[in-house]
């Protein structure tokens, strides 16, 4: 009886330090820190997903002012029998990049100067958008915007400014 006793006290101390055992036959909770790391890897994923939202929305607001203008200058172009008429002025931005953080935007801004464009940064929200060129015209931003996804990136927009 001594050695059934002795061999299940010491079973139960060896195999107390045993993953499997802690998980699934004693019901240990996981590592705090693997916890702890989990649950800022969902906080970063709710952060990344509410900051790309708030950006669409920018890019949809944007695209929206787009489709009125060239709809009203359509309108007016059927209204004078199709002759031209000269495009809506305003500020149309070219953006390629948005950044939450400011040095990232300096220095894409700086980066896409070196290739000759006139760059700035124009800050919405909490956004840092890179401007590679802007226009005041939007027919030249339309032909600016092919030339700049061609050369910069693909996922260049037109911003229309205030």
């Amino acid at each position: 009886m001594k050695h059934i006793l002795f061999f299940l006290i010491l079973g139960s101390l060896t195999l107390s330090g045993c993953k499997f055992i802690n998980e699934k036959i004693l019901k240990k909770g996981s590592d705090t820190l693997e916890v702890y790391a989990y649950n800022l890897e969902k906080q970063l994923q709710d952060q990344e997903a509410q900051h790309q939202a708030s950006l669409n929305q920018i890019m949809k607001e944007s695209q929206a002012k787009l489709d009125s203008i060239i709809a009203y200058y359509e309108d007016e172009l059927a209204s004078r029998g199709g002759k031209r008429i000269s495009a809506a002025s305003g500020t149309y931005y070219l953006i390629v990049g948005s950044f939450l953080t400011a040095s990232y935007a300096e220095a894409y801004s700086a980066k896409i100067a070196e290739m000759g464009y006139k760059t700035e940064i124009v800050n919405m929200q909490d956004w840092n958008l890179v401007v590679a060129e802007s226009y005041t015209g939007l027919r030249e931003a339309l032909d600016g915007l092919a030339i700049v996804r061609s050369n910069i990136t693909p996922d260049s927009w037109i911003y229309v400014g205030p």
